[in-house]
């Protein structure tokens, strides 16, 4: 009950006030694992050979172990574990009044080694089960499509003797990810193109990956009718699912459709904090910060605390709508109030933010504190390319040449975004007049590159029916 209730520790002092015995071993290892105190799990049964009893009395203890290693990454552990399975239990796969459990543990084999970027060796465990289950299928067109290997995804899926409804969403959700969401959404129609005997119904998740795919191509019409068949077939505490009106929130709010995204926001059943954020960020990025900003207070009198991407969306609409101060002060809040530590996004934010309203100093002099926090912040990602954008692109803004050329110097040493910068810094002295200086620039950029430049472009989502 502690374990399942998030009480760790009074968990814990339960267990020590008995006698240790197979069970209580097994309600630890799997109590952990469920709070995602995967390290202790791992020590737990390092410490010494508890391993061996717990098998004899639930084979399915490899799962979490398994979990755990994933979740840590953990290759050479998770060998030891599936080796540790083998030697055990050698026909444990082929027991027949344990095929649901060999499902299971060989899903959470091949998991394993997809996430750890080891396919062949997920292979060599899926083709050792004979034949295999459905759910070891999609747990390796998953792992193919987590690699990125789309095509040999699509060949299994089309092995596949049976598929389930979670064959075609980990398909499609695998084409989202891989940001072939055109696919996606082919794929999606044709589940529904079959006869009705052969008809999959999709569930919640396949719902919310076809709506991902809508809001990645910004097809608002797709959107509606996805929306419309979910509200006709999914039962009703399912339409009211918080993963669901996420998803309808973000495809509506990418559309341009806030009244959409309102409605479905209030007639969620409840609301986290990716909710509340989602909701936010759709105001934020379409121009109605005061409105985001009201309902970031409205998340805060309700008691849900906002973590580091809901701020990302907040200091963004102080930055654009020229609310300083405010801005300043939200940030102060993360801290202090809710303990969220700054990203290398926050900072590019208030860079942005106090670019944008022409207070250049007060940027600089927070680069150079940001260059001092950054070794001792695991948030970073060494370079501060993102900042140092930011600071050249408020030079470009306000026609500051000689604060321009410093931190283009800055950034082409990084390497990061050199075609980027050398744009930037030409604009810097086109927006100064300096057209000499912006050509030399340029040219510059050509014989560094040979000619090849980056092209920019843009997509377009166009209907030709």
């Amino acid at each position: 009950m502690y374990f399942q209730c998030g009480e760790v520790s009074c968990a814990e002092r339960v267990l020590s006030g008995i006698e240790e015995n197979v069970i209580s071993k097994l309600i630890k290892i799997r109590g952990y694992v469920f709070n995602q105190r995967y390290r202790d799990a791992i020590n737990y049964v390092a410490s010494e050979n508890k391993i061996t009893e717990i098998f004899e009395v639930d084979g399915t203890v490899f799962v979490p172990l398994l979990t755990a290693c994933t979740e840590l990454s953990l290759l050479k552990v998770g060998r030891q574990v599936h080796g540790l399975f083998i030697t055990m239990f050698k026909s444990y796969c082929y027991d027949h009044s344990l095929e649901d459990d060999s499902a299971i543990i060989g899903s959470a084999l091949i998991n394993i080694y997809c996430k750890c970027r080891s396919v062949g060796e997920a292979r060599n465990c899926f083709d050792a089960w004979s034949p295999p289950k459905v759910a070891l299928w999609n747990s390796m067109i998953s792992g193919y499509m987590y690699n990125g290997l789309v095509e040999a995804a699509r060949a299994l899926w089309e092995e596949i003797p049976e598929r389930n409804v979670v064959s075609w969403t980990s398909m499609i959700s695998g084409y989202v990810q891989n940001h072939i969401p055109r696919e996606g959404l082919d794929l999606l129609s044709k589940m529904y193109s079959h006869g009705d005997e052969f008809r999959v119904e999709g569930n919640c998740f396949t719902f919310v990956v076809g709506l991902e795919a809508c809001s990645h191509i910004t097809n608002l019409e797709m959107g509606k009718q996805i929306h419309g068949k979910l509200t006709r077939t999914l039962p009703k505490p399912d339409i009211g699912n918080v993963a669901v009106g996420i998803a309808l929130v973000d495809m509506y709010s990418k559309a341009g459709e806030l009244s959409y995204a309102q409605t479905c926001f209030d007639l969620m059943a409840e609301r986290d904090v990716v909710a509340w954020t989602s909701i936010v960020t759709g105001y934020a990025v379409n121009g109605f910060g005061s409105r985001a900003l009201e309902i970031f207070e409205q998340m805060m009198e309700t008691g849900i605390e906002p973590n580091e991407v809901t701020f990302v969306s907040v200091l963004t609409v102080c930055s654009h709508c020229g609310l300083v101060d405010e801005g300043l002060q939200y940030f102060k809040l993360m801290g202090d109030k809710y303990k969220v530590i700054p990203r290398e996004d926050h900072y590019t934010c208030l860079i942005d933010m106090l670019g944008r309203a022409g207070r250049l100093e007060e940027a600089w002099t927070l680069v150079g504190e940001i260059e001092d926090v950054k070794t001792s912040n695991e948030y970073f990602n060494g370079s501060n390319g993102s900042i140092w954008a930011a600071m050249l692109g408020a030079c470009q803004l306000h026609g500051n040449v000689e604060m321009g050329r410093i931190v283009a110097k800055k950034m082409l040493e990084t390497k990061k975004d050199v075609y980027g910068t050398y744009v930037t810094l030409s604009n810097v002295y086109a927006a100064a007049g300096m057209w000499n200086y912006a050509y030399k620039v340029r040219e510059n950029w050509r014989k560094e590159s040979d000619g090849n430049g980056e092209p920019a472009h843009s997509w377009i989502y166009t209907s030709l029916y």
